[in-house]
């Protein structure tokens, strides 16, 4: 083509595409991209004329980056190619595209969209009864999607359908590729002998057509086999060969499963020196992958690595090497927070981004949808508001019963648009994944280093928490160092006093509303007592001879821990609080980070009185959080907004200059969907995807004084989903937020306490420990003594810089 001079670019770029794809066969993956990428720029510069060659090329290069476990990036390149496919209406085109997107979604544990994904390309191709590879395709992802749904008996008829379909088409490697999964299917429903015999049938198959990322996988699937048959020998061989390959071909995802398996065989062995290593090899090749994906992709990434960071930290501990156990356990917690943070990363959706505007535009719209729907399901839409139609119904059933009836109506409607506005974000966030990729690599670890424990200010002892199946382990940090403390068979008896826990708070939040409250309380008091005592002796019995040298403790908790108000627990005499001061932190790696921007807000010179503070009433329903937000605002000495004037634009204006952020309205946790958990504000709802483009890089404080707004999912191996994650990632340097429902009498006269306490010179920490200790006095020398219940005080903990104010 060269010879023939000019106009033959694009001739060269299909030269280029076609050796690029025999490369990646053969496994030379770096080289393949190569050449890709230039067919790809070549066939961009000539326009839409070649947006099929364009869709083309990023899916081809998308499927060495899903071999080789870029599940970000491949996504991505996906999304586009597949846009670009429907662009032109190469409908089925589209489809082949969501195939390889569903085995993407499997690798990042999101089951729910795969299967789903897959069984829309299903139908499709069955419908066409098209007469190729497409349709047992698409059953072959509907099996993985299903295997890890559990749902063996549809998987193995989904993959026995798709092999005898490849078989009739004469498709043999892709034949082998639908037996390998069955291979797979078998040994989870512990069939080891089939399985064992169709994965030796299949390797001879990949061996032949020199297919080495099938043939690594099945190895190591003969490996697991071997494993479970205590053939460690056998187990061993296998898996080293497996790990070479990997190796080799640089496959990311079975690396670290490769050394996963090493290091147990290695500890069976009693070899515990090699298992460290190998252990520790599987969790780089974890944090390497992670690093590369966005935001929520890292958390439903790790959804299923918990074991691997957990047969470290025990091996970590067993070998005398505290620091090394506690960072893994550290690995483990808050990844995406703290890595975003740390390497500041930019989520916001802001004009001028790489994305397009009709991709900003359509989100827009789907935000403003889902709140709409979000208005009637939680009942906070104004009648005013409401159409005609619905009126009547109003009017014909009564207010109750309609409402109900739409609440049900429109639930489904919701939860469809939150899904769209989460798939939208993602779009928009796969822009970043090269840029974050690269980021992550080059400036290094997720902060979990044995530094941290010497930034940790003077009088302050830090203990960290960590569950496994059987036990409680307790990480003390000092300045001078690390002890643990294993609490043996915990676990379970933690679980039930949690139970019972959250079944007293219920219990106390509607004897608060009862008539006679005095009477209500009676026997809750007494058995809340007992139960917070209990949890001392699990929780913090094993290291209270250390309280006796320190002022402050710092607590980053693990797991169903995230919901427990260490405050309030009871030594017998007196709760926590009287004796200390507590704040929390999600993983000990955002200590510095929050230090650091109260420090920095602290020597900016901001002035109290450009403080912002927000109160509404929610119709009246809450009116002492109007009497909070005027007492607040003239204990700054700031304007107080209240109603109407309280909104989200507010927020998002006066935010950026405002040292303290105070807003007193309704809240609501969203169990089932934390990232549009919202407080109420004028306007508009503000949600976990608001909060997160924010600017409060000058706040020191977000004081969130409605019902649960500190509360939270738990998600990947230790990611803390909820409200205060967005305000976090927006730049606050510490957060104020509660952990249930809360009284707004009581949060109206505990705020105005902690705020004289900050505004006398206390830190932050210092300052919630004499407000909850003066309500406590007061509430017991009352003759309302009930309200001593950690119900009505106990709900606001401190997170993040527990130092100082300002200067």
């Amino acid at each position: 083509y060269q010879l023939h001079g000019e106009g033959v670019e694009l001739h060269i770029a299909r030269a280029r595409a076609n050796k690029a794809v025999t490369l990646a066969a053969l496994g030379r993956f770096r080289e393949a991209v190569a050449l890709h990428e230039q067919a790809r720029a070549t066939f961009a510069t000539h326009g839409e004329k070649q947006e099929i060659s364009v869709a083309r090329e990023e899916m081809n290069i998308a499927d060495i980056y899903l071999a080789q476990g870029h599940f970000s990036q491949a996504l991505h390149l996906y999304n586009q190619s597949r846009e670009l496919f429907r662009k032109h209406n190469m409908s089925f085109a589209a489809e082949e595209v969501a195939q390889q997107m569903c085995e993407c979604l499997v690798s990042l544990n999101r089951a729910h969209e795969a299967y789903e994904l897959a069984s829309e390309t299903v139908e499709v191709f069955r419908t066409e009864q098209v007469q190729d590879d497409r349709l047992p395709r698409s059953l072959m992802h509907l099996a993985m999607a299903a295997m890890m749904k559990q749902n063996y008996r549809e998987a193995a008829d989904n993959l026995q359908e798709a092999t005898d379909l490849f078989n009739d088409g004469g498709f043999v490697l892709l034949a082998a590729q639908a037996r390998f999964l069955s291979a797979k299917l078998r040994m989870a429903d512990g069939q080891l002998a089939a399985s064992l015999h169709e994965a030796q049938v299949v390797a001879d198959v990949f061996a032949d057509q020199e297919n080495l990322p099938y043939l690594a996988r099945t190895m190591l699937l003969q490996a697991q086999i071997a494993d479970k048959k205590t053939d460690n020998a056998s187990a061993q061989f296998l898996c080293e060969q497996a790990l070479d390959i990997a190796q080799g071909q640089d496959l990311l995802e079975l690396k670290y499963q490769c050394y996963d398996l090493l290091g147990q065989l290695a500890e069976r062995n009693a070899d515990l020196a090699t298992a460290a290593e190998y252990y520790d090899r599987a969790v780089q090749g974890i944090d390497d992958m992670q690093s590369r994906l966005i935001m929520d992709e890292r958390m439903s990434f790790l959804e299923n690595k918990g074991g691997i960071y957990q047969r470290a930290m025990v091996l970590a501990q067993r070998r005398g090497n505290k620091e090394q156990a506690w960072v893994y356990v550290e690995k483990a917690k808050s990844r995406v927070l703290g890595d975003y943070l740390r390497n500041n990363i930019d989520i916001r959706l802001r004009a001028g981004d790489k994305t397009s505007e009709a991709l900003r535009e359509n989100l827009a719209r789907l935000r403003e949808e889902q709140a709409g729907y979000s208005s009637i399901v939680y009942g906070t839409e104004n009648e005013a508001n409401l159409s005609d139609t619905a009126m009547m119904r109003i009017r014909a059933v009564g207010p109750e019963r309609a409402r109900k009836e739409m609440q049900q109506r429109t639930r489904k409607k919701m939860q469809q648009v939150e899904r769209r506005i989460e798939q939208e974000l993602e779009k928009m966030q796969l822009f970043s994944a090269d840029e974050l990729a690269v980021k992550s690599r080059t400036r290094g670890s997720n902060g979990a280093d044995t530094s941290q424990w010497k930034k940790l200010p003077p009088h302050t002892l830090m203990l960290e928490y960590y569950l496994d199946e059987q036990n409680i382990y307790i990480f003390a940090l000092t300045q001078e160092g690390v002890d643990i403390q294993c609490v043996e068979g915990a676990a379970s008896k933690l679980a039930r006093l949690m139970s019972l826990w959250r079944t007293n708070l219920e219990v106390a939040a509607q004897a608060a509303i009862a008539p006679d409250r005095e009477q209500s309380f009676d026997g809750i008091q007494e058995n809340s007592l007992g139960l917070l005592q209990r949890l001392y002796d699990l929780l913090l019995k094993p290291v209270e001879i250390a309280f006796n040298f320190y002022q402050h403790i710092l607590i980053v908790p693990y797991g169903a821990l995230h919901y427990l108000p260490f405050h309030c627990l009871f030594d017998g005499e007196q709760f926590l609080i009287e004796r200390l001061q507590i704040s929390y932190l999600p993983a000990a790696a955002l200590l510095d980070i929050c230090d650091q921007r109260g420090q920095r807000i602290k020597a900016s010179g901001v002035l109290l009185q450009s403080s912002l503070v927000l109160g509404l009433s929610d119709g009246g329903r809450l009116p002492f959080a109007v009497q909070e937000a005027q007492v607040v605002a003239r204990q700054l000495g700031t304007r107080c907004y209240l109603n109407e004037d309280a909104t989200t634009s507010l927020l998002q204006h006066a935010g950026a200059r405002s040292p303290i952020v105070h807003i007193a309205a309704h809240g609501v946790f969203r169990l089932d969907a934390p990232n549009f958990s919202f407080i109420k504000l004028a306007d508009r709802q503000l949600s976990t995807i608001e909060a997160f483009n924010l600017d409060l890089t000058t706040c020191s404080l977000v004081t969130l004084s409605a019902c649960e707004t500190g509360r939270a999912v738990v998600g990947g191996v230790d990611e803390v989903i909820g409200l205060g994650r967005g305000f976090l990632y927006a730049g606050a340097a510490s957060l104020l937020p509660t952990l249930w429902k809360v009284d707004d009498a009581s949060s109206a006269e505990l705020m105005t306490q902690f705020y004289q306490a900050l505004l006398q010179g206390h830190t932050k920490a210092a300052a919630l420990a004499e407000a909850q200790r003066t309500f406590l006095t007061h509430a017991r020398a009352s003759s309302s003594s009930y309200r001593a219940h950690p119900y009505f005080w106990a709900a606001f903990h401190l997170i993040g810089d527990a130092g100082p104010l300002l200067k």
